[in-house]
């Protein structure tokens, strides 16, 4: 339960009640499949039931859905090409579709009876799920031409959330003038920094650059003038050039976590909102929709930390043909490797490559197919700079299109067969009355 609170980052009677939600949930398929674990059908229902808790996980609460097992296959890049098509759904079905036909071979050892023919059917499943998940591995814009992007941070946590004058501003309507005035020097100071390693990473070739989660703090007031500096800078260095801010207006409890991204002629071409909050999190609400714009090496969106964990949000990337997905994040060092492998996920399931930097954890890169280009440790770096030549096509998806739908039949099987089941029983119930 330590380790659980230290991944969700919540008091311990949330994470209690996440703890027991997600284990009756992920015990419902064993107790169905106990009835019939004998039975090839009965592998199905397994699975089925699986898809079918780990959906109702995701519906319950999204974020916490970054502790579904499919999750720990994202480096098996033949694998999770079928995500493609059905999501990560379709990773817990074949895990527990296999994990049920091992079982069923081992109980009916040496009784053969239908028992090839169970073997045959999911050998030819099997046959045609992982050929199409060659033919995307082994085919994905492999001579694509790629761009350097580049994303910066600097250690802001201290500053945030131990700093009397800045913790006082930010996170309270308790402050002085003389708080308020030192905060705001420790601020400019903190994004005359941001903007150095910007500098060093355009110098250096990068032709996209982005800052981490919340690393641009500044007050209201000082919004428009830090603003028209970042424009300044896309123009005189000819970059795309995304700020990622926490806007703190006094005496408001909500602040605004967003991004805003200028083009090198030094016009705003997006500016998004967070949408996905954690618990607590005191900051307005995005409205989910995309906020892509339109450059030389494709179509770009952005996407805040744990926005990557919505999956009806990240869809919409992939039906307007999103190529690079920028992750700005903020994390905590038990909770990063959780995160790193939804967002290579929601790459791989929308056609993206994608760039998640993070404050506090591990940042990475990968293409559309979820190859690694780019890997880095916060605790471990120097210079908490991440660079990657990221291929600038992205590639068709189906699941952008369809969705969650493999999930929702899979509940509608589990349903109906439990309806099935039920009535079978009560008719029995009656014939022996």
């Amino acid at each position: 339960m330590v380790q659980f609170t230290e991944v969700i980052g919540n008091g311990i009677i949330i994470c209690a009640l996440a703890a027991i939600i997600i284990s009756v949930l992920k015990t419902i398929p064993y107790l169905i499949y106990c009835k019939s674990k004998k039975d090839f059908k009965g592998t199905l229902l397994f699975a089925a039931g699986a898809v079918a808790a780990e959906y109702g996980i995701y519906l319950i609460y999204p974020i916490v859905a970054g502790l579904s097992d499919a999750y720990t296959q994202y480096q098996n890049l033949l694998l999770i090409q079928i995500t493609t098509i059905l999501g990560i759904y379709g990773i817990v079905f074949i895990i527990n579709w296999t994990a049920s036909m091992v079982v069923l071979i081992w109980n009916r050892r040496g009784i053969w009876n239908n028992l090839c023919k169970a073997i045959a059917i999911y050998c030819t499943v099997m046959a045609c799920i992982f050929t199409y998940n060659a033919f995307m591995l082994y085919f994905n814009n492999a001579h694509s031409e790629s761009v350097r992007v580049a994303a910066v941070t600097v250690p802001v946590s201290h500053l945030l959330n131990e700093d009397s004058d800045v913790k006082a501003v930010i996170y309270s309507n308790d402050f002085t003038d003389l708080n308020l005035i030192n905060t705001k020097r420790k601020l400019a100071a903190v994004q005359d920094e941001l903007f150095q390693k910007s500098y060093n990473e355009a110098v250096s070739g990068a032709k996209i650059i982005f800052w981490s989660e919340l690393n641009g703090v500044v007050m209201k007031e000082d919004e428009k003038a830090l603003l028209s500096r970042a424009a300044k800078f896309a123009v005189d260095n000819d970059v795309y050039f995304m700020i990622s801010l926490l806007v703190k207006t006094p005496y408001k409890n909500l602040k605004e976590n967003k991004t805003v991204a200028f083009n090198p002629q030094g016009k705003v071409v997006s500016e998004y909102f967070k949408f996905g909050r954690s618990f607590g999190e005191l900051c307005i609400k995005g409205d989910g929709k995309i906020k892509l714009f339109d450059t030389k090496y494709g179509k770009i969106a952005p996407f805040i930390c744990s926005d990557m964990a919505f999956t009806t949000v990240i869809t919409q990337a992939g039906r307007n043909g999103v190529d690079i997905l920028l992750d700005p994040a903020s994390d905590w060092k038990e909770m990063s490797p959780i995160a790193i492998k939804t967002a290579v996920i929601r790459g791989v399931e929308n056609g993206c490559a994608i760039l998640r930097h993070t404050n506090e954890g591990i940042s990475v890169a990968t293409d559309s197919s979820g190859k690694l280009l780019a890997y880095a440790d916060y605790f471990n770096s120097d210079t908490k700079t991440v660079t990657a030549q990221i291929p600038t096509g992205g590639r068709f998806t189906v699941y952008p299109y369809i969705r969650n739908l493999f999930a929702n039949l899979c509940v509608l099987y589990v349903l109906g067969c439990l309806v099935l089941y039920i009535r079978i029983r009560r008719r029995l119930h009656m014939e022996v009355k």
